[in-house]
């Protein structure tokens, strides 16, 4: 697990828009402690720390956005090739509206770790044009996720529609707050979680009837 000195390290980059700082923490914790670690243990707790600081007025929108962006940018450069291999595909993407993509990029990465083909689609993506490439393609999984549950529940449609093509889950805390009345399995809120589960979700729709996976 990285350090505190790590975070703070992480923290004290981002909000003072040191780029060249906050790059060097990244690439040094993911030598250091791993994949899993670096999202788990550093780049969630970071940010949700600069969300924090937003919402007291300890953070300005513009440092809050830059952050996102720089951490994006470490991100960007770690999917290089991640849609190779042999394993099977996941297809990622926000609802229409839904601009929070950054951990479903974060929750990419750790599939890829664990040997998925994946396609990044990012945010707010129409949902019934999705359904059309799942229809060609033939994704194993689609993920959808994101941080509004409205956004995710004005969907319903595109999602019952894509439930009836692909394996559908849904994740992030729109899913926590809506998913249980939308088609599709829930992933947990711990993206590192998430990740391991999602074979699970592929094996039991292959298996069996629909069960939502908890929480926890």
């Amino acid at each position: 697990m990285p350090s505190p000195d790590a975070r703070r390290e992480l923290f004290d980059a981002l909000v003072d828009l040191d780029d060249a700082a906050a790059t060097t923490v990244l690439d040094r914790e993911r030598g250091r402690r791993g994949l899993d670690a670096l999202v788990g243990d550093l780049v969630v707790p970071v940010m949700r720390e600069i969300g924090l600081g937003w919402e007291r007025g300890e953070v300005s929108v513009a440092q809050e956005h830059l952050a996102t962006q720089l951490v994006r940018s470490a991100l960007d450069r770690m999917s290089a090739g991640w849609d190779g291999g042999d394993g099977p595909q996941a297809w990622l993407a926000c609802p229409p509206r839904e601009l929070h993509d950054l951990p479903l990029l974060a929750y990419g990465l750790l599939l890829r770790e664990r040997g998925w083909r994946v396609r990044f689609f990012g945010a707010s993506t129409p949902l019934h044009d999705l359904r059309r490439s799942v229809r060609v393609h033939r994704p194993e999984v689609v993920v959808v996720s994101g941080d509004d549950p409205a956004r995710l529940r004005a969907s319903r449609v595109a999602l019952d529609l894509l439930a009836g093509d692909a394996v559908l889950a849904l994740g992030g805390r729109a899913a926590q707050l809506a998913g249980a009345d939308l088609p599709g399995r829930v992933l947990p809120p711990d993206l590192v979680l998430a990740a391991d589960r999602l074979a699970e979700v592929l094996a039991e729709a292959e298996s069996g009837p629909l069960e939502l996976l908890g929480t926890g």
